[in-house]
């Protein structure tokens, strides 16, 4: 009996870190599509190149990782642990959308656009065309980010009014 409480207490608190992992990661990359991406795009391309470089070589932060990362492992932890069915579907719904949309599209497509805009060499000859090779592509694949976080976000609050109600 105990074992189950354990686990059940186990298996919410990863859902509601969860939950809030994918609000932030929802918040963060949102704020990128609105306004960052918006922002460098409104400056000088060899600002925006250098600001851009910058920001991803300081991204890597515990804070960060703790999103970024919790937004997957904490609900899948939640999914294994959890018996409902209802629960556990949603925290997998959850954990798939951003696996896929969002922690997937990163590490395939935005971090080696990263590393290629790092290893470039921006002057103010070429700046404009390596900016603006960047940023379209970058931004629209960030969008889908975005969504990728919010969906998994409603599941995982669908998860989590699931518990309530059963």
């Amino acid at each position: 009996m105990a074992a189950m409480l354990l686990a059940a207490w186990t298996s919410y608190t990863c859902l509601l870190l969860g939950l809030l992992a994918s609000a932030l990661m929802a918040g963060f990359f949102f704020a990128y599509s609105v306004s960052v991406m918006r922002g460098l795009d409104a400056t000088d391309p060899l600002a925006a190149t250098h600001a851009m470089r910058n920001i991803n070589a300081l991204i890597t932060t515990p804070v960060f990782f703790f999103g970024f990362f919790g937004a997957l492992v904490f609900p899948l932890v939640a999914a294994v642990l959890v018996p409902p069915r209802p629960v556990m579907l949603l925290t997998l719904a959850g954990a798939a959308a951003y696996g896929l949309g969002a922690f997937g599209v990163t590490m395939a497509i935005n971090v080696p656009m990263n590393d290629a805009l790092a290893a470039a060499t921006p002057t103010a000859g070429n700046a404009a065309t390596l900016w603006r090779n960047y940023t379209g592509p970058w931004t629209r694949w960030n969008h889908v980010r975005t969504l990728a976080s919010t969906i998994a976000f409603a599941l995982l609050t669908a998860a989590v009014v699931a518990v309530h109600q059963g």
